[in-house]
């Protein structure tokens, strides 16, 4: 995907990377598989 942010033409009502901010996540989940791999992901 590309987004030109200095064209602005998006179309979309509110700008798409305010979105990407909004809503925040509430906490995080985090686990370790068997392998050892640890993962860390906003709930």
């Amino acid at each position: 995907m590309y987004y030109d942010s200095i064209e602005n033409k998006h179309g979309l009502k509110h700008d798409p990377f305010k979105a990407l901010i909004a809503p925040r996540p509430i906490g995080w989940i985090s686990s370790v598989s068997a392998d050892g791999i640890c993962n860390l992901a906003p709930y």
